[in-house]
């Protein structure tokens, strides 16, 4: 995809005058300087800038005091401007500036929908709503979206990375565990194996795959709920043969199912009711009888109590028949003779009712022995009914036994759901076995791509003469883990460990030269034609005496190596501008003085700007108090592209 970046540029808040970077096509632009002067954050802008999720802008100096990070870039011979304001308490802004025509303003506002640019620039990209991710991860689910972020791996090698013994692409800078599972699923869509519509077969095999597993998932669940539903029914159908409501004989399960349906269906309580009608209203009768007895007992009872009071009355009575009889010994006063008549008329009373009450006694008690006769009848009578034994004469459990027959038939079905079918599968693995088919080549066409590549990136390994006793080596690009590799002529396995940080920084190089070669020769769409390098000398920093007015390192090995791994970038552009007949641009970020790759006469590198000296990415300027308001204007236009540099 074609690609290159015009310019960076940093609007400062206080309103000074902006820091503009110019950079150029099929060049090696070189940012060098001293530590600490913003050259690696150069990295970080050009990612925050095509709208990285999170900033990776250093806060002091650099966030503290630009307003808007600004990138101004060709893109498939469209200029466009992004300009993005910075990060508030480390949280990435939503506010960007927009523009398809390359219109600089000259003080940006905000002017377009975040999600909407990412929307414009995943289109450049060559993405759709069909490229899709065809299987999913712990970060990543299958059938989401592509982005284009996740083919921005192949354009960095940051400062952490380029020299790295096992990891060759940048995924720390940005969601490292998501951008791992992201380059597994992208990495050979981006080199031509697959294409969108192998892309969409494979998501289309796994979402089968997936059902298939969901099917016979859900099967051996059924299998096991079958299982246990037939137990449940066996077990009933042996409650029914105890109660003989059906035959004693071998069942299978459906037939037993069968058969306990229809029990419950057929079932007519009248066959069974006239023995428990019978005997409800015979216990009914004895209840009754019972009742009368207690109540005609507690009568007699109380009956009894009441005749002995009046016999206590009577005797207390009795002198009054002496009285009369000796009323001329008393005083004969008229009173007396009252008093004496009115007790010898309640004597007369109390006679007559304790002579009365004898046939009431009598009729009552004559009552209970009639009535406990009648409740010994009874008992005789239900002693004869069936009431006891667990067979067709209990009749009692049979009619519970009915009831709950039905209600755990209902459900034992609801639960287990056994009358739900499951898809059939064969058309399924039909399905997939035709998928399948379109797919036979890609393996053999992987193969021979990856070849293909190994072949482009020995290339550019044989440029180098800075591998020792490795010089000879073939690479081997290890697919599974994303690595490049080396092994001795002849040899079948690679070497576990090759040395120096010297030695991966070059195979890093030619991994990533080799691979763009490959995008651009074979035209895949979906990698920019651009690389940043973040500090190539960086291995030797670590080891060596580095002047930083100069930027010179004093060990001369060191000086060589850094010289032959800058003409391998020269060779590089000056392959692409003259055999594959493509622009390319590589950004480089270094210690280096310029001196490394102008003694040598690197006609493809250009020296943007030097940090020395006070010099750095946020001049002096910025960082001063904010005193006037920088004025709105009309927009500026593009910076022109330089001419093209003559081959040599």
């Amino acid at each position: 995809m074609k690609f290159y970046i015009k310019q960076i540029k940093l609007w400062f808040k206080n309103g000074s005058e902006p820091k503009v970077l110019e950079f150029y096509p099929d060049k090696v632009n070189v940012i060098t300087g001293a530590k600490s002067t913003g050259k690696s954050s150069v990295l970080s802008i050009i990612d925050y800038c095509l709208l990285s999720s999170k900033s990776r802008i250093v806060e002091e100096i650099i966030n503290e005091y630009t307003e808007w990070f600004g990138l101004i870039f060709s893109i498939n011979d469209k200029d466009f401007v992004i300009a993005r304001k910075y990060a508030d308490k480390n949280v990435a802004s939503r506010e960007v500036y927009f523009s398809s025509t390359g219109e600089i303003p000259i003080n940006p506002v905000a002017n377009f929908d975040f999600d909407k640019l990412k929307s414009v620039i995943e289109k450049e990209f060559s993405i759709d709503e069909n490229l899709v991710i065809p299987y999913g991860g712990k970060k990543i689910a299958a059938g989401s979206k592509i982005s284009y972020r996740y083919f921005l791996l192949f354009n960095t090698l940051s400062e952490d990375t380029i020299a790295h013994t096992n990891i060759f692409f940048d995924f720390d800078l940005h969601d490292s565990e998501k951008y791992k599972e992201a380059l597994n699923r992208i990495f050979f869509l981006a080199l031509g194996v697959d294409d969108p519509n192998n892309v969409l077969v494979k998501e289309k095999i796994i979402a089968l795959e997936g059902d298939i597993d969901r099917i016979e998932k859900k099967q051996k669940v059924l299998q096991k709920d079958e299982r246990l539903f037939n137990e449940k029914i066996i077990e009933l159908l042996g409650r029914a043969q105890e109660y003989d409501l059906i035959e004693r004989r071998l069942f299978t399960v459906d037939e037993a199912l069968e058969r306990l349906e229809a029990l419950i269906t057929q079932f007519r309580p009248a066959q069974y009711s006239n023995n428990l009608r019978q005997i409800e209203d015979l216990n009914k009768n004895k209840r009754s009888i019972w009742r009368k007895i207690r109540s005609l007992e507690r009568f007699n009872e109380e009956y009894n109590t009441y005749k002995d009071n009046l016999r206590g009355d009577y005797e207390s009575l009795r002198p009054i028949e002496y009285l009369r009889t000796n009323f001329t010994e008393l005083i004969p006063t008229l009173e007396v003779k009252e008093f004496i008549e009115t007790l010898e008329v309640s004597l007369g009373k109390i006679r007559e009712e304790i002579s009365n009450k004898k046939a009431i006694s009598t009729n009552v008690k004559g009552e209970i022995t009639r009535l406990k006769k009648e409740a010994s009848d009874i008992e005789k009578t239900l002693s004869g009914l069936p009431t006891g034994t667990k067979d067709f004469t209990d009749e009692v459990g049979k009619f519970m036994f009915i009831g709950e027959l039905k209600s755990k038939l209902e459900f034992y079905k609801d639960k287990w759901n056994l009358a739900d079918e499951l898809p059939d599968i064969g058309p399924m693995l039909k399905q997939i076995e035709e998928l399948k088919r379109i797919l036979t080549d890609t393996a053999e066409k992987r193969k021979a791509i990856l070849n293909i590549l190994e072949k482009t990136i020995q290339k550019y390994y044989n440029l180098t003469n800075s591998m020792g006793v490795y010089k000879d080596y073939e690479v081997y690009f290890d697919e599974h883990l994303k690595i490049l590799k080396l092994r001795k002529p002849g040899d079948i396995l690679s070497s576990s460990n090759i040395g120096s940080k010297s030695n991966y920084m070059f195979m890093h190089l030619c991994l990533f030269l080799g691979l763009h070669e490959h995008f651009i020769v074979y035209k895949q769409p979906y990698v920019p034609q651009f690389l940043v390098l973040d500090q190539p000398s960086q291995p030797y920093l670590e080891k060596s005496t580095i002047n930083p007015d100069t930027g010179e390192i004093i060990a001369d090995d060191d000086r060589n190596t850094i010289k032959d791994a800058f003409a391998l970038l020269n060779s590089f552009i000056e392959n692409m501008t003259t055999q594959v007949k493509a622009s390319f641009q590589i950004i480089m970020l270094e210690h280096a003085a310029s001196s490394y790759w102008e003694e040598p006469k690197l006609a493809h590198f250009h020296l943007v700007e030097e940090f020395r000296n006070e010099n750095a990415l946020i001049p002096q300027s910025a960082m001063v108090p904010k005193d006037t308001k920088a004025s709105d204007s009309p927009i500026q236009p593009s910076p022109p592209t330089p001419p093209e540099t003559p081959n040599i």
